[in-house]
């Protein structure tokens, strides 16, 4: 791969937009970003709880990402180009919240967390890109919540409760929970879950089978 193929690949990822060529460069040269081969027969690359120690990023192909929680499992898909949880790397508990496995080849940008602490965050770009990132996050999430406060519906419920586990906005996701566990969740009685559920189905927002749900869209 030549410096300028190089560059053109890292540089599409968002964090790293706009960052001059000779600092991505420099960085390549010192071993602090690589570029890791991932394929589907590895399993598990990034698994709940573990520690993160660099800033992990798709250039290309899919991961499957999974959520558990009590009684419950969301699966859904990321696609490239994505950043895998770039606030583990400076949070409080730097552990990441989902589990990620490859669906197909592809490729991983990987930059060292002391790198991204010592050099990227003096850099302006990749701190607008930052923050711009963040600010999003922030007002997504508080559009969230200000829809949440007036809801009343229970198919309303559902969808929010899928949003808030979710890891990426990508459709279709398929979430693994009994009927009487999602009530439960809710605060809302087996029938209404049951009768949101069909009602989702028959618009084409979601289909139903044993213990599973998967949702097409909010």
């Amino acid at each position: 791969m030549t410096h300028t193929d190089f560059y053109a690949r890292t540089t599409a990822l968002p964090l790293l937009q706009g960052i001059a060529a000779e600092h991505i460069l420099r960085m390549q040269e010192r071993g602090a970003l690589r570029i890791v081969s991932m394929e589907p027969e590895e399993g598990d690359i990034i698994v709940a709880g573990q520690h993160c120690k660099t800033l992990t990023m798709l250039m290309d192909g899919t991961l499957n990402c999974t959520t558990r929680g009590d009684g419950w499992t969301l699966e859904e898909e990321m696609h490239a180009p994505a950043i895998i949880e770039e606030e583990a790397l400076w949070s409080l508990s730097q552990t990441y919240h989902h589990t990620y496995r490859p669906t197909c080849d592809g490729h991983l940008l990987v930059i060292d967390r002391a790198h991204v602490m010592n050099t990227l965050m003096n850099n302006d770009v990749f701190r607008i890109n930052l923050l711009t990132r963040m600010s999003t996050r922030i007002e997504r999430n508080h559009m969230q919540v200000m829809r949440c406060q007036s809801m009343e519906d229970t198919v309303q419920k559902i969808l929010r409760f899928v949003q808030d586990i979710s890891a990426t906005q990508v459709m279709p996701k398929r979430l693994y929970i009994k009927m009487t566990t999602l009530a439960h969740i809710l605060g809302e009685t087996r029938l209404r879950i049951s009768g949101a559920l069909h009602r989702m189905q028959q618009v084409g927002k979601a289909s139903l089978s044993r213990e599973q749900i998967t949702i097409y869209q909010y």
